[in-house]
């Protein structure tokens, strides 16, 4: 039986799952350890492939953060991987046709085939987490524009917010992601959103509120994002997701005051979608 090798770039960690039929058979998870250069993280990136290869594997299907042309890496402020040309140094490793994207556009690619956007035509997948990502389907499609559209998370919503890693001042990222909202917990001694959301959950009102500006950020992004492009649907996931239950309300509320069209917003349930949507490129490049 042919099995695709599906593998999702994060700015945390690698993902790579074996995938046949729409279903991982088989998966790994290793650190990207971004930090310590491009060197490392590609040679992490051929580990997780090789953990998974076999004789049956027939494509490979990549998905890495920022925009890409040619299966060239282009600006990634959270991945030392600009300039990179993932297709080609993987492609020579393992001999096997391969297929890089945005992984981003393969998070909604997953939504709109497999997920809450299967019965819609125009969807947005958001993945929140150590960066902000977005894809646009349409009809089953993923729509690049020249080859980088729907960069959401580089939208700003504050001209004197705080400086991204892209350059610009108040990006909706810096609001978000997971630095953003772990730079307005200062004091609570948390080091990552699981933390933050525990302390919530235990009734820190300084918690709660930092996830209530949160669901206002991401109301922002959302209206902007509504008006511009006017999707049947946006499914968001990602780390951040998982404190869906403190900042869906307030997101939901912002979207509702300041968008032109309505929208339904909901949280990703789709298991392993970053995997399964990158391996779906080899369907979606016929």
């Amino acid at each position: 039986m042919a099995h695709i090798i599906g593998v999702d770039i994060g700015g945390t960690h690698i993902e790579a799952g074996l995938v046949s039929n729409n279903k991982v058979t088989e998966k790994t998870i290793i650190k990207t350890q971004a930090n310590k250069g491009k060197k490392t993280v590609i040679k992490n990136i051929i580990y997780s492939i090789d953990k998974l290869f076999n004789k049956n594997v027939k494509t490979i299907c990549i998905g890495s953060p920022g925009p890409l042309k040619n299966g060239i890496i282009g600006r990634t402020p959270n991945l030392p991987l600009e300039g990179v040309n993932l297709k080609k140094i993987i492609k020579d490793r393992f001999k096997v046709p391969v297929l890089v994207d945005n992984d981003a556009n393969c998070f909604a690619l997953a939504e709109a085939v497999l997920g809450q956007g299967k019965r819609h035509n125009y969807v947005v997948g958001l993945t929140i987490g150590t960066g902000f990502g977005s894809g646009l389907i349409i009809n089953k499609k993923i729509y690049s524009g020249k080859y980088a559209a729907t960069e959401i998370g580089h939208t700003t919503i504050n001209f004197n917010g705080p400086k991204a890693k892209c350059g610009n001042n108040g990006c909706l990222e810096s609001y978000v992601s997971i630095r953003g909202i772990l730079s307005r917990a200062n004091g609570l001694y948390v080091h990552n959103p699981k933390e933050l959301f525990e302390l919530a959950e235990h009734g820190s009102k300084r918690a709660i509120k930092i996830w209530k500006e949160t669901g206002f950020y991401l109301g922002i992004g959302c209206t902007n994002t509504i008006n511009a492009l006017n999707p049947d649907i946006i499914i968001i996931g990602g780390q951040i997701a998982n404190a869906w239950k403190f900042f869906n309300k307030e997101m939901k509320e912002t979207v509702k005051k300041r968008a032109l069209f309505s929208c339904k917003i909901v949280k990703s349930n789709l298991k392993d979608a970053g995997v399964l949507g990158v391996a779906l490129l080899s369907k979606n490049n016929q």
